[in-house]
């Protein structure tokens, strides 16, 4: 009698392997995107009457615009002088726009090595240092995602709902709300502190025997915790009001570089440039800030609810541009040359 065969192990199927999109279709619809975006921008602008524009500014409106570009940059460094003590209001703003700068030119983290050798040039406490950038640019980025939130409020009740306006409010807003709340639980959370210290230290002990073990790295964690946490209960509220005072500032300096290209606003179209503004705030995070992308997005908003003209759009763009981009990336590299002439010399 034949010997029953037994029965064979189940071979466990093999997962199927997931697909990956291919990072040249990835750029291919990137470029689509952005080119379709410039193509609508570019669309009709008679390019002769922006190089008029831009070549006709006033004396007085030149020095107005410097006015506002230096409370610009005040603003934006308000947060470090808030947050790093010791560091006084004049040092945090060279700081801000050498970063900024560099940030521009060079690859991250280029702004923060440079931010760190500059507080050490100045004798900050490397913990001082460290929590006030951290605390500083964790309030900038929840500032620049909440933006789009106000915009949409704003124009609901002044003008009507905008659908594009609230799934923009709808997407950033709920990233600036995970932000958030991941920096109150990070001030609060001494024993993850504590926790994250000692993986860390285990980690690094392995790669460098010579580093120091987890208790180290756990009390230097839980220190960084309870001194941004310290700073943020003594100057937080004010650091917060500050990056709401930026926004609006932002869109106030981009209304008046239009204006001053001969477009006369009244209050309704005011509304419609502060609230598109707001609303493609996230874009400025681009490289360049957002260059291309974001000033076809704004002026095709502006454009669908007021009757400006786009050639005038783009003319106000391209000297906001100039004032908040380009002058700041010059005096920021001058600023980091003669820094580094005076720290080598020092």
């Amino acid at each position: 009698m034949a010997e029953s065969s037994s029965p064979q192990p189940a071979i466990p199927a093999q997962p199927a392997a997931r697909r990956k999109i291919p990072k040249a279709v990835t750029r291919l619809v990137l470029v689509a995107v952005v080119a379709w975006l410039l193509l609508r921008l570019v669309r009709g602008v008679d390019w002769g009457e922006v190089g008029h524009a831009l070549t006709h500014l006033s004396v007085r409106q030149i020095a107005v615009l410097l006015v506002a570009v230096v409370f610009r940059r005040a603003i934006l460094a308000a947060p470090l002088a808030l947050l790093i003590a010791g560091l006084g209001y004049l040092r945090a703003m060279i700081s801000d726009v050498a970063a900024a700068a560099v940030a521009t030119v060079a690859p991250s983290p280029g702004d923060v090595v440079l931010r760190l050798a500059m507080l050490r040039s100045w004798n900050i406490d490397t913990t001082d240092a460290a929590s006030g950038l951290a605390l500083s640019t964790t309030l900038f980025y929840v500032a620049r995602l909440a933006a789009p939130v106000l915009g949409f409020v704003i124009f609901w009740a002044a003008r009507d709902f905008y659908a594009p306006f609230a799934w923009s409010a709808l997407v950033f807003g709920a990233g600036a709300v995970v932000l958030a709340g991941g920096l109150l639980y990070a001030l609060r959370a001494e024993r993850t502190a504590a926790t994250i210290g000692r993986l860390l230290g285990r980690i690094v002990q392995r790669v460098r025997r010579s580093s120091p073990g987890p208790a180290v790295w756990a009390d230097r964690l839980v220190s960084f915790q309870s001194h941004s946490a310290a700073r943020m209960r003594q100057r937080g509220l004010l650091a917060v009001l500050s990056q709401l005072l930026l926004i609006a500032v932002e869109a106030g300096v981009l209304v008046l570089c239009v204006a001053f290209v001969g477009v006369h606003l009244d209050g309704p179209t005011v509304v419609v440039m502060f609230c598109s503004f707001m609303v493609i705030y996230p874009l400025t995070g681009l490289p360049l800030m957002g260059a291309g992308v974001m000033d076809a997005t704004f002026a095709a908003f502006v454009s669908d609810h007021s009757a400006i003209e786009t050639t005038d759009l783009v003319a106000g763009l391209l000297v906001w541009r100039v004032a908040v981009q380009l002058l700041p990336v010059v005096v920021g590299l001058l600023t980091v040359l003669i820094w580094r002439r005076l720290t080598w010399n020092g």
